[in-house]
């Protein structure tokens, strides 16, 4: 039985889907001002990455089930006060305490809008972290599998057992 397709977008929608991907940045009016959020560039993601290391490493404890939720990524701001705020102004390129001043409304606003902006940069992070948490798992394997190769003090070393042919 056939099955239709749904119909393919405009082509002015998926431009802007694709246009979306490669430019997430948004804009804001906050407190009075517009803001345009926008994603980390790569050295400065660098930096931010390096600054928000114990933020990624909770990332990464909180998508322990392959999913990573809004609702759970929100308890992680408070969790990491000491450096949510300077990084999410930093992407808006507006000050700390602007953005602590503003009513609790807007700066949820402005959270999850800049946590939406970088989660590209953000899963990138985790997923380098995970690649490298399984190349130390892999190099430890092999490490313990090769010093299993070593005889054991009871075993005559390989150069000197004799076969039981051979005059001795």
């Amino acid at each position: 039985m056939a099955t239709k397709l749904p119909d393919a977008p405009a082509p002015e929608t998926a431009a802007a889907d694709d246009l979306a991907i490669l430019h997430p940045d948004r804009t804001l009016v906050l407190g009075g001002r517009t803001i345009t959020l926008r994603e980390y560039g790569f050295f400065e993601g660098l930096d931010v990455a390096d600054r928000a290391a114990a933020f990624i490493a909770d990332l990464i404890a909180a998508s322990d089930d392959g999913a990573l939720r809004y609702a759970q990524v929100r308890r992680l701001f408070g969790r990491h006060r000491a450096v949510i705020p300077t990084i999410a102004a930093q992407a808006g390129d507006v000050e700390v305490a602007w953005l602590e001043a503003l009513p609790p409304d807007e700066l949820e606003l402005y959270l999850a809008t800049w946590f939406a902006v970088n989660a590209a940069f953000f899963v990138r992070e985790v997923l380098a972290e995970l690649r490298e948490a399984q190349l130390r798992e892999a190099q430890l394997l092999a490490a313990g599998a090769s010093a299993g190769a070593i005889s054991s003090p009871d075993s005559p070393p390989p150069a000197t057992a004799t076969s039981p042919d051979s005059a001795g």
